[in-house]
């Protein structure tokens, strides 16, 4: 009899984890200029402690997740920012970025950048 009662109880539980919602949370919305998209490129990228990007551009959309450690990021023109852990961005394209650099001295940062490209282009385009 114990062994049908925990059987039942198994039986149950797994049906009610398998109702239970999927937690979703929107990051980020932003509608996409018109644009030919032939491929989509998804990098994950570590910054080690103060380590940046030179100044740059991408020729297509950037949009980017960070997955740990903070981030200082400044389009040209614009106040630079600080992202963290959890925060998602937008590159837009052409768009010089002046400062994109881990913003702590003791920890890397990783982020994930997706890139919307044409066939064959490059997905960061540096300042010379």
């Amino acid at each position: 009899m114990k062994k049908i009662l925990f059987a039942v109880l198994v039986l149950l539980t797994g049906t009610v984890a398998a109702q239970t919602p999927t937690a979703r949370k929107s990051l980020l919305k932003q509608q996409l200029p018109v644009t030919t998209v032939e491929e989509v490129r998804m990098d994950q990228v570590t910054l080690e402690p103060g380590q940046g990007a030179p100044v740059h551009h991408h020729p297509g959309e950037v949009y980017g997740y960070i997955v740990s450690g903070e981030i200082t990021y400044q389009p040209a023109g614009e106040a630079a920012v600080t992202l963290r852990a959890g925060d998602a961005f937008r590159e837009a394209a052409g768009k010089e970025i002046s400062i994109f650099k881990n913003a702590a001295k003791d920890q890397p940062a990783t982020f994930v950048a997706v890139y919307l490209l044409k066939k064959d282009q490059p997905s960061i385009i540096i300042k010379k």
